[in-house]
């Protein structure tokens, strides 16, 4: 009886303990982890929307300059029928799809606007949406009717130029598709190979994780495993 009622006694002071101790800060305020998830959910989508703003302007550029070589087919055919410049880039601006379109409008309102030709078309390339090939697109042209030379081939050969390197950067993008992929086979590799020894034989994963021998060649292999990971990326990096 004694014993019962001290184990009563006990269980009644825990009670007690456990009634009158104060709740922690983060008991006693819910409200604090509702706002740091809101702050983190905001967060999320800031971050969220930064990438979506730089991933679109890039895509952008991509959809221009693999436009280019259509508009400038365009623009060599209307040389030839006899159109100067700034009114073959009106032409080929008024049917042009965006976003080139937009910025071929941009350079020959500019021109119609008493800007020279020149300038308008140095502006372009040097927006803050130039890219290497609207880079060449303009140099072609400013060199070709300042020198007053044939216009229309020099567009012809640009497009040409531009056709070829795209299909050598779809190439080149194929390859480096492949070499990630065997850089990931190669990842994988020593892993499925340890998981099957171990399953064949469990002693072999007890000495790799138990023994100093094991964990020092298990240290090893992680090691020249991460080396070899960052050898492949860098490789497929400046391929690419």
């Amino acid at each position: 009886m004694a014993a019962v009622s001290a184990l009563g006694l006990g269980l009644a002071a825990a009670t007690a303990v456990l009634v009158l101790v104060p709740r922690s800060p983060r008991a006693r305020r819910p409200g604090l982890a509702m706002a740091r998830a809101r702050w983190s959910t905001t967060d999320a989508q800031a971050a969220i929307e930064r990438l979506r703003h730089q991933v679109q302007p890039r895509r952008a550029r991509a959809r221009r300059d693999a436009q280019l070589p259509e508009a400038l087919d365009a623009l060599a055919t209307a040389l030839r029928a006899g159109l100067a410049v700034p009114a073959a880039l009106t032409e080929v601006a008024a049917s042009a799809p965006d976003p080139l379109g937009t910025e071929l409008r941009a350079v020959a309102g500019a021109a119609q606007h008493g800007i020279p030709l020149r300038d308008s078309l140095a502006r372009w390339a040097e927006g803050p949406d130039a890219s290497d090939d609207v880079a060449a697109v303009v140099a072609a042209l400013t060199i070709s009717s300042g020198a007053g030379g044939q216009v229309a081939r020099a567009v012809d050969r640009i497009a040409a130029a531009l056709r070829e390197r795209r299909a050598l950067q779809g190439e080149v993008r194929a390859l480096a598709t492949q070499a990630r992929a065997s850089a990931g086979v190669l990842a994988v590799a020593p892993l499925a190979f340890v998981g099957l020894v171990a399953t064949i034989d469990p002693g072999v994963l007890a000495f790799l994780l138990t023994t100093p021998v094991g964990l020092a060649c298990l240290v090893l292999g992680i090691g020249l495993e991460a080396l070899g990971a960052s050898w492949m990326r860098r490789i497929v990096a400046d391929a690419a």
